[in-house]
């Protein structure tokens, strides 16, 4: 047991395997949770994935990757953001249950969200810091504000709600104005960002 939790603390498939008994891997899912793991140990700073729907890419890169990287370091200032402020709540509510289980907090011991009974520490929809870290998960709605936050890792998930939004001059247009002027001002030097679309 003690090997197997070593290894989902130094590899996103382990992880995933571990925190998620009915996952099933395939030899796409190891190589997509390979470039996965460079990023969340930092040998990679900008990653863009397009792959097709229903290929398990949100599982790995908008649940258990930022889980694992928090677990990794609790001090990280890490943002989902998505095409609404309700879907990257649903994202924030799955990366929380996955940080909440039993198996979670064995493998990273040093790493928790913020509960109801945490006084001091910021617990809201769009914000949970990590209890005596300086870490917090952030999660933005295309469109919301970041005032004020430093972000350490962005990832941009979902931007578009479907083939419509995306083939809107508008919408995209609207996208890139968010990017550049709120998203990309949070940024730092050594900030990382991915990118996954469908």
């Amino acid at each position: 047991i003690e090997a197997r939790i070593e290894l989902s603390r130094r590899h996103l498939t382990h992880f995933t395997e571990v925190t998620y008994p009915n996952y099933h891997r395939t030899k796409m899912h190891d190589i997509y949770s390979g470039i996965l793991n460079r990023f969340a140990h930092g040998d990679v700073k900008k990653l863009i994935i397009s792959m097709p729907p229903q290929h398990g890419k949100s599982e790995l890169s908008s649940r258990r990757l930022p889980a694992y990287m928090l677990g990794l370091n609790p001090d990280l200032q890490l943002a989902i953001a998505s095409y609404s402020q309700t879907f990257a709540r649903k994202f924030g509510r799955e990366i929380r249950r996955i940080m909440s289980e039993p198996k979670y907090k064995y493998i990273f011991p040093r790493t928790r969200l913020a509960g109801a009974i945490d006084r001091g520490y910021t617990n809201s929809a769009d914000v949970s810091e990590v209890v005596n870290h300086a870490g917090s998960l952030i999660l933005a709605g295309r469109g919301a504000g970041l005032t004020g936050m430093r972000v350490d890792v962005l990832i941009m998930a979902d931007m578009y709600k479907n083939a419509e939004e995306a083939n809107s001059p508008i919408i995209r247009d609207s996208v890139i104005e968010w990017y550049k002027t709120v998203a990309e001002t949070r940024l730092h030097n050594d900030s990382q960002q991915l990118i996954v679309f469908t």
